[in-house]
């Protein structure tokens, strides 16, 4: 059971008892065999995609000559935050509609950081006591002597900004943002060219790109049993 249904590795250790010895590895290779051709995933890989767990297995995946750019989230899609346009009440309103993990900060197209959405929730709570003038202000993320007018009009979230986020280009192999997102324990990757922003990758949709060949990828998540 072990060997066709977990896939699990199992070793024969022989203490006299020889007579067994061949059963045994009979009925351990039926399983295999039986197993691989029902499909290549175990029980718990099958159970990981249903629920749609953000766990990325140690895989070795092949994209099959395909580049990040056929993967990642494109630059419409994504939501993010306008620099000099987004006010508070716009961010907290993102906040509460969205649990993602951070947000762009954009430029128009210039991408100027990304935003964890723990410290723009932090920043939300200490800001409480502030009044409806002051949500309606702009927020800025970077120096004020990068093209903002009006600095005393703008309230400062820099401090809000991840210290480093990883960005590459969309041409990468699809591979190597795999593994990036294995071995890193990532949460997004930005892809960007000439420091304008063209699109994100985050770890759900690399788990979503792997699981891509199991036909009931979801069938169990959280979102179908409400």
């Amino acid at each position: 059971m072990l060997g066709g249904v977990t896939r699990m590795t199992v070793s024969l250790v022989l203490t006299g008892a020889l007579s067994h010895v061949l059963p045994i590895m009979v009925g351990v290779m039926s399983a295999k065999w039986v197993g691989d051709a029902l499909g290549e995933d175990g029980i718990y890989n099958v159970w990981i995609a249903m629920r749609q767990y953000p766990f990325i297995p140690p895989v070795d995946y092949n994209d099959r000559g395909r580049t990040a750019a056929d993967a990642m989230r494109p630059f419409g899609t994504l939501v993010k935050i306008q620099e000099g346009h987004s006010t508070l009440k716009d961010i907290e309103n993102l906040t509460n509609k969205y649990d993602f993990h951070g947000f762009p900060v954009v430029r128009g197209r210039d991408l100027i950081g990304y935003a964890t959405r723990n410290k723009l929730l932090s920043f939300k709570f200490l800001g409480l006591h502030l009044s409806a003038d002051t949500s309606n202000k702009k927020c800025r993320f970077s120096s004020p002597k990068q093209q903002l007018p009006s600095v005393e009009n703008n309230i400062d979230l820099t401090a809000c900004l991840e210290n480093s986020i990883l960005h590459l280009r969309k041409e990468v192999p699809q591979a190597v943002v795999v593994r990036m997102f294995q071995k890193m324990n990532l949460h997004q990757i930005l892809f960007t060219h000439r420091g304008q922003l063209d699109g994100m990758l985050t770890k759900a949709d690399v788990v979503a790109l792997l699981a891509a060949h199991f036909p009931h990828t979801g069938a169990l998540a959280v979102e179908n049993e409400r």
